[in-house]
């Protein structure tokens, strides 16, 4: 069996191994998340087909968070796997150097790293924009749902109504429409409402009321109605019409770390970054941490603490780096510990592993 075959074979298995764990936890978390997002349509007013294509969008953000630890997880499992089947020590015996083969896995690592980067910094951002102006752009389309009988109901940011009854088929009976604008305060009472559909428009109807306006100056009119039809667009939804930092695109990004004067965008933009492209980076450090599942066969040690002791290391290692990004955004000094904690646990770990290999018996 020639190097190239063992070498490409080892990375198949971590990528099957690596593509399975991947998909069941991203849908496990997906279906969870899925569950918890159904306030957009119960709450916020959104149709169910927007519902649908939001939480599709949220897919590529819930890959990337996932993808060190899967990382991790598949290539202990995948090196453990190879070491209990005694795959390993076949690979030694066909006279295969495992030091020059494990580094070359912390290539392929590298390389695995920045296809991360390059998704976290690209493909996430677009979706996650995607998702926002999907919110932003859309109405409130289960309007009457919103609204509960004999209770105030906030279905919009800027609009309160109260309902004394609502009948089965969204008949409502004696309203109060209370909507506060920038300039102008208004009052609707009216005696009957419903939502309806006029030529693909959602439309709030109220009929037999009184509507009052009253402007910054404190001026006052009002109108006496039989029937007045407001589009349903006109109400502005609770979603925030701004973008988040992991909203953003890595330009985007850049121009809010350097240009914008606020410390808080500078922070924010600034930890957005760190966890676009250092994040990933201690990925092969993660590799490094493991040479010990190449080569405990030439060791009489007890495996199984072994196992224990790496795989406690390595979810410590992502723990620690996933709180310095989390603090990042509130002080730049975690920035600059993030960076030199990176750098700090590469050289630790590489030079433990040559180490590592350099007294063992190979």
């Amino acid at each position: 069996m020639s190097k190239n075959k063992i070498q490409n074979y080892i990375i198949l298995e971590f990528l099957k191994n690596y593509a399975t764990l991947l998909f069941i936890f991203s849908l496990v978390i997906w279906l969870m998340q899925a569950v918890r997002l159904l306030d957009l349509v119960y709450q916020d007013g959104n149709t169910f087909f927007v519902y649908i294509q939001y939480t599709i969008f949220q897919l590529p953000k819930i890959i990337a968070r996932l993808s060190i630890i899967i990382f991790f997880i598949t290539i202990f499992w995948t090196l453990n796997n190879l070491e209990e089947s005694n795959e390993i020590k076949t690979i030694s015996f066909f006279g295969i150097e495992l030091k020059i083969l494990f580094f070359k896995f912390v290539t392929f690592s590298l390389f695995f790293a920045f296809i991360l980067i390059f998704f976290k910094s690209f493909i996430v951002p677009y979706f996650s924009k995607k998702s926002r102006n999907l919110l932003i752009g859309e109405g409130i389309g289960s309007f009457s749902n919103l609204l509960k009988e004999n209770n105030f109901n906030n279905p919009s940011r800027n609009t309160t109504i109260y309902v004394e009854k609502k009948n089965k088929i969204g008949e409502l009976k004696n309203i109060i429409i209370f909507q506060e604008e920038s300039e102008i305060n208004k009052v609707i009472i009216a005696k009957n409402g419903i939502v309806m559909k006029i030529k693909d428009e959602s439309y709030f109807v109220t009929e037999s009321g009184i509507a009052q306006e009253m402007d910054s100056k404190g001026h006052m009119s009002q109108i006496v109605f039989d029937k007045i039809s407001t589009n349903i667009k006109t109400f502005k939804k609770k979603t925030a019409d701004y973008y988040k930092f992991n909203e953003l695109t890595l330009i985007e990004l850049l121009d809010k770390f350097l240009n914008d004067k606020n410390i808080g965008h500078q922070l924010g933009s600034l930890s957005e970054l760190l966890n676009m492209f250092f994040g990933p980076l201690i990925i092969p450090s993660l590799l490094l941490l493991l040479p010990s599942l190449f080569l405990s066969h030439e060791y009489k040690i007890n495996k199984k603490l072994l196992k224990l002791y790496l795989f406690t290391i390595g979810f410590l290692l992502i723990f620690i780096l996933e709180f310095l990004l989390s603090h990042s955004s509130r002080n730049i000094l975690f920035g600059y510990v993030t960076f030199f904690y990176l750098i700090f646990i590469f050289i630790l770990n590489l030079y433990f592993a040559k180490k590592f290999f350099k007294n063992a018996v190979v």
